[in-house]
């Protein structure tokens, strides 16, 4: 920009501040269009405003902006490095207390996961998730070979009923010969 298409005055006063709030709105706006009801939006996004820039057609006011949705847990097996536990607190999201049908929790799981040709279904519930109404479906698995169950191998997976996203598995699956 050269110096004569620069604008000579000083910026509006209160732009950063309004530029801040425009965007704060639109995001708060995303919550609830999300099914997300907070009286602090702070715990889901963050924001910070930069000084206003000159512009060939006034100012700009650049407000960078960060989420922090939710907690997610990774564990790794201390051997292989393989994932053992994953959870994503957020994908419990929104609270409800709706409950899925058993077919249609593992219609769920099988979209989400591959589920071990050799596991057998041993459970199918409802559990609270967290405080605050959240409810999911569990669905616990059981590892046999040969018919033979193999001691201490597991996959459950907890699953929202509403949007049928996988929140949760625990898995501990050993190739046996």
């Amino acid at each position: 920009m050269s110096p004569a298409d620069q604008p000579t005055a000083k910026p509006p006063p209160g732009l950063p501040e309004k530029a801040e709030d425009l965007v704060v709105r639109m995001l708060k706006a995303r919550l609830v269009r999300g099914g997300i009801s907070t009286t602090r939006p702070e715990w889901y996004f963050q924001v910070e405003r930069t000084d206003p820039q000159p512009q060939p057609a006034g100012w700009q006011v650049r407000v960078r902006t960060w989420r922090h949705w939710s907690d997610a847990r990774v564990h790794l097996d201390a051997d292989g490095g393989e994932v053992m536990h994953r959870c994503v607190d957020r994908l419990a999201e929104p609270p409800t207390d709706a409950r899925l049908s058993q077919e249609e929790a593992l219609r769920a799981a099988a979209g989400a996961m591959e589920i071990p040709r050799d596991a057998r279904l041993s459970g199918f519930g409802h559990e609270p998730f967290a405080d605050g109404g959240y409810q999911v479906a569990r669905l616990e698995w059981e590892h046999y070979i040969k018919d033979v169950r193999v001691d201490g191998d597991y996959l459950w997976v907890q699953i929202h009923p509403i949007t049928r996203r996988l929140v949760a598995y625990g898995l501990k699956w050993r190739k046996l010969k």
